[in-house]
C-alpha cells in the first residue's frame, strides 16, 4: 500500500513557453459572411486538425454549447460512468469547475477509462481570470511518438493500465466524499450498477460502509482510423497523485482515494514515469486563453487536455461548461 500525505512535486506543469500557438487553430466568427460559411470552416478544420478555437461567438449562456456542438455531432453524452463530479448548465452541458482551482488537473482524454468514449468534446467559457485558468491542449500524435521511445511507453504498450475507483454511498455516513456511486451511474439501484459494471467487465466490491470499489484493465492506446495510428489514450488525471493538493483526500492511501491507477501488470507508476509522461505532453501543447476564446471543439483522441492550478482574485470568476458526444466504442491498439 502507498500512503502519500505530502504533495509529490514531480513534473513541471503549465510553466514556460508552449510549443504550439493557439492562433494557428483559431477561427474568428465575426469574419464570416454567414453562419453556413462558418459551419463549413468549423467542420473542415475539425476534421483536418482535430482542434477548432472560436472567438467572437456572441455566446450569452453556456447552454448554447449544444448549438456549437451540433455542427459536429448530435448524440450528446449523459456522462454516465464519469469519474468527476459535474453540475449542469442544461440537459447536455455540464460544468467543469467542480474541482477546486488550486488543484492541478492533469492531461487526460475524456472517458478513456470507459468502453465507450466521446470522439469530440466542446468547451466553452463565459468568464475567466485575467491571469491563469487556461486549458492546455496537447497534440496526441506527437505525444504518442515520443512516449513510445521511453521505458514507460513500452511498458504501457505491453501491459496497458488498471483503473481503481472508490465511489461513496449517498446515504452512508462517509465524511470524505468526492462522488457517490448513485451520481456516477445515475441510479439508486445497486442491481442497476452491478449490471453496468458486469457488462463492462469490471471487478467490483461493495465495502462495509456502502462504498463501491471497482478495478479494471484498459488498453493505454487507441487506434485512430483517420490517422492510421495508435494514440496514447490513458487518463493520468485519474492517478491518486491528483489528490495530493486536496485535503482531506490527501490523508488517504492512494488506493483509498476516489481514484488511482496502476500499470496494467499491477505495478505502480513511479514518480519518474509520471514526470516523463507530463514532460512529453508539455512539449506538444498549446494554451487555450479563455479571455480570448469562447468555444473550443476538440477531437478527444487526437488531443489530450489539462488545467493547471490557478488563483481567483476578488471580483473574478471562472465560468465554463463542456458537452461531449460522437460516441465511439473503444477498439484498443493495433501494434
Amino acid at each position: 500500500m502507498t500512503c502519500n500525505r505530502a504533495q509529490r512535486f514531480i513534473y513541471p506543469f503549465g510553466n514556460g513557453d508552449l510549443a504550439l500557438d493557439m492562433d494557428a487553430y483559431t477561427l474568428d466568427c465575426s469574419q464570416y459572411a454567414s453562419q453556413h460559411a462558418l459551419e463549413i470552416a468549423i467542420h473542415d478544420q475539425w476534421h483536418e486538425k482535430g482542434l477548432v478555437v472560436l472567438v467572437n461567438t456572441g455566446m450569452q449562456h453556456l447552454s448554447e454549447l449544444e448549438r456549437w456542438s451540433a455542427i459536429i455531432y448530435q448524440d450528446f453524452n449523459a456522462y454516465e460512468g464519469g469519474a468527476a463530479p459535474r453540475s449542469k448548465w442544461s440537459d447536455a452541458v455540464y460544468s467543469i469547475d467542480d474541482t477546486p482551482p488550486h488543484i492541478d488537473m492533469g492531461y487526460h482524454n475524456e472517458g478513456c477509462y470507459l468502453s465507450v468514449s466521446p470522439r469530440c468534446l466542446v468547451l466553452g467559457s463565459m468568464d475567466c481570470p485575467k491571469t491563469g485558468g487556461w486549458t492546455l491542449a496537447s497534440d496526441n500524435e506527437v505525444t504518442t511518438d515520443e512516449l513510445l521511445k521511453t521505458d514507460i511507453g513500452q511498458k504501457l504498450q505491453k501491459h496497458g493500465v488498471r483503473y481503481v475507483r472508490n465511489m461513496t454511498d449517498k446515504h452512508g455516513d462517509n465524511t470524505i466524499v468526492h462522488k457517490h456511486w448513485q451520481d456516477t451511474f445515475l441510479t439508486e439501484s445497486r442491481e442497476d450498477v452491478e449490471r453496468y459494471v458486469q457488462a463492462e467487465g469490471w471487478d467490483h466490491q461493495w465495502m462495509p460502509d456502502g462504498t463501491l470499489r471497482t478495478s479494471y484493465w484498459a488498453d493505454a492506446f487507441e487506434y485512430n482510423e483517420k490517422l492510421g495510428k495508435n494514440l496514447f489514450f490513458a487518463n493520468l488525471a485519474n492517478h491518486g497523485l491528483f489528490f495530493d493538493q486536496w485535503h482531506p483526500f490527501n490523508t488517504l492511501l492512494d488506493e483509498e482515494r476516489p481514484h488511482t491507477m496502476l500499470v496494467g501488470d499491477g505495478t505502480p507508476f513511479t514518480e519518474e514515469d509520471i514526470a516523463t509522461i507530463y514532460a512529453i505532453n508539455n512539449k506538444a501543447s498549446l494554451g487555450l486563453r479563455w479571455q480570448d476564446a469562447d468555444v473550443a471543439l476538440i477531437d478527444n483522441e487526437r488531443w489530450s487536455h489539462a488545467r493547471p492550478a490557478y488563483a481567483i482574485q476578488p471580483g473574478e470568476a471562472r465560468v465554463m461548461g463542456v458537452t461531449t458526444g460522437m460516441l465511439k466504442k473503444r477498439v484498443g491498439s493495433r501494434f
